[in-house]
Order: structure tokens, then sequence, then C-alpha cells
């Protein structure tokens, strides 16, 4: 952001491990206390799969029965006349397409709603390849969501935070600086040296 000449520097939210966990229980109960119940809950690989481990974990301890299974999204860029815009692939589909039905609810679980653009790319991809088959109830829960980026129609059923500001995972490290990765991943002390 550019003002009078200045860079603004974009204030980063360091996430512990013990925060997301305990906001990926929060969610779950969200959901459950919705009443909706999952046959299938589909965890967004990287970052949705700690939490949709959570999410099926208390779902299992409240005693619903789910089913479970971590897919990928990727960016690239397109050919042609579309090279100026990022395209998502979504990769890992075919358990949920040949075991999913029409009848069933499935929830899709990530760890931020930023653009919404994986989510979309998703859920459209799963119409595509199930056609008729694909479940009229889906859902989407994130612990995460920030609504001023969000690029497409749709937004999550289930978030815990509303956020503007510039999220950092705990299993994210790659790009910090030695004095952010100091000061922001405190909870990292005991094994600091393998960072430098």
């Amino acid at each position: 952001m550019l003002h009078d000449g200045v860079v603004a520097m974009i204030e980063k939210r360091y996430i512990t491990a013990q925060e997301l966990l305990e906001d990926s229980f929060r969610l779950a109960a969200q959901v459950y206390n919705s009443g909706f119940r999952p046959q299938f809950i589909v965890g967004i690989w990287r970052g949705g799969a700690p939490i949709g481990i959570a999410v099926q974990e208390y779902f299992d301890f409240k005693k619903v029965e789910t089913d479970h299974i971590a897919v990928r999204t990727s960016s690239y860029y397109g050919i042609g006349n579309d090279k100026q815009s990022k395209e998502i692939k979504v990769h890992g589909l075919h358990y949920i397409v040949e075991n999913a039905g029409a009848d069933d609810r499935l929830l899709i679980v990530d760890d931020v709603f930023d653009s919404g653009r994986s989510v979309f790319a998703l859920k459209e991809k799963l119409s595509q390849m199930m056609r008729l088959n694909l479940p009229r109830d889906i859902r989407i829960a994130c612990p995460y969501y920030k609504p001023k980026n969000t690029m497409v129609p749709m937004k999550p059923d289930y978030y815990i935070h509303s956020s503007d500001e510039w999220l950092v995972f705990p299993h994210e490290v790659s790009g910090l600086t030695p004095e952010e990765l100091s000061e922001g991943k405190s909870d990292l002390h005991n094994i600091r040296d393998l960072f430098v």
C-alpha cells in the first residue's frame, strides 16, 4: 500500500499451533451445533488438512460417523489469452466422486477463506465430475474468513474469525526473516537452531 511515498507494512498475525487446534475444535462445535451432520469431510491440502482432522475427530467424539479425505488445489497461469489470470486446478477427487451421492452432506474445510477461489474451484470441479450425484448440501467451514478479499460469489457457512490481517499459520516458516521467526514464532524457541 502506498501512502505519501511510503510503503505501509502489513501487520502479520502469528497463529500458534495451540490456537489453531482450539479454533478448529470451536469450528467443529459450531458446525455440530448448527445441526449439520456431514457424511463426508474434505480438507483442502495443505492448510485445511489439520483443521479437517480436528473437525473429524470432534464429530467422532460426538458419535457422528464421517468419511474424510484431503484434496489439493494448485494455481497455474493459463495459456493463450488467459495468461494474466491464475487458474486453480483441483487434484484427488476420485474418492469423493466414487463414494458420495446426491443425498449425502459434504463439508469442505480450509484454514482461511481468502479469495475463495480454491473452494469455488473445488465445488465447480465436483459439480462437473459428479453431475446429478453431487451432494445437494455442501457447506464450507474455515477458522478464518477475509471478507474484503473474497473474489467469488460465496462465503463460508461457518467461521470463527473475520480478519484482514496477514495470517501466518503454525507450519509456515518459508519467507519469514530470522527476526520474524524469533519474534512471531516464539513457540519454536526450543528448535530455533534449525532455522539458521
